[in-house]
């Protein structure tokens, strides 16, 4: 599967001779995505890491899997994982209607991919793949904890077999709420702007839409924010190299939607034009 890497420079021990026994899994504890949490860990010394993050859309790595994560780290220990013996997954979380944090679908499905390729890699027993709360007793992750069939259905799905579930997911989420999930979570990444990931395009995302909006000038403005600009142009109609460069092409593509919608036609995204494009 692919895994885009982006190495804590903090939050880690170097090691390159420890034996990969276990692996621990684990959820985020909150709202997040996998590249939100890479950023977390990148540079500022937190006291914690894991080797992998997961969400619906990627895996991140931010440890490399020869170096000590600090995942599960205790006093007191109930099973013989610790963090020089074993490799972690954090999977990223939404949270439902009653306020409690969950793990959709696809996060999970995922998750089960990712940790096939790493028993693989490592030779790592099932009985040795466990939940952070069976190494040190805390509520994570707290949907496999609660539930412990829905813990025996994924430990099923790593040695292959079918399992039928109904794994909760985010499914109060239109089309257009992902859009600017999306949006919301590309604008932290690239301006950390802090935003609440909510799939709301409410004042606050006004306001840095306005502060951080895209023009054509030299040298190129080159981010994933343009990607974002650049794919939601291509599904309002352009034609666009989704090249994450705000060009000559871009802009006309901007231009154009601008007039088609009857906003200011000036090639300028800000908030009137962002708006529009995530509708």
């Amino acid at each position: 599967m692919e895994i885009i890497k982006d190495i804590t420079n903090t939050n880690r021990t170097i090691s390159n001779n420890r034996k990969i026994e276990y692996l621990v899994m684990h959820y985020v504890g909150a709202v997040s995505t996998a590249r939100n949490n890479a950023s977390y860990f990148k540079n500022t010394y937190r006291g914690a890491s894991a080797h992998y993050f997961v969400d619906d859309n990627e895996v991140v790595q931010v440890v490399e899997d020869k170096d000590i994560a600090w995942h599960c780290g205790n006093d007191v220990y109930y099973s013989g994982a610790r963090n020089s013996n074993s490799l972690s997954i954090e999977m990223c979380c939404y949270r439902m209607s009653n306020g409690n944090l969950n793990i959709t679908a696809d996060t999970e499905a995922r998750a089960v991919e990712l940790a096939k390729e790493l028993i693989k890699k490592y030779n790592i027993p099932i009985e040795n793949v466990v939940r952070h709360y069976d190494v040190t007793h805390k509520n994570c992750p707290a949907p496999f904890v609660t539930d412990e069939e829905r813990w025996n259905n994924f430990k099923k799905k790593l040695q292959g077999e079918d399992v039928q579930e109904e794994t909760p997911d985010k499914n109060n989420d239109s089309d257009y709420e992902k859009r600017v999930k999306n949006w919301q979570d590309t604008m932290n990444l690239d301006y950390k702007c802090g935003l609440e990931i909510d799939g709301s395009f409410g004042p606050a995302c006004r306001e840095q839409a306005l502060e951080h909006y895209l023009y054509y000038k030299i040298p190129t403005i080159k981010n994933e924010h343009v990607k974002v600009i650049q794919v939601n142009l291509n599904r309002h109609g352009a034609n666009l190299e989704v090249d994450r460069s705000f060009g000559p092409a871009t802009e006309q593509a901007v231009k154009d939607f601008q007039k088609k919608n009857g906003l200011t036609v000036d090639g300028f995204v800000g908030a009137d034009t962002t708006a529009a494009l995530l509708k």
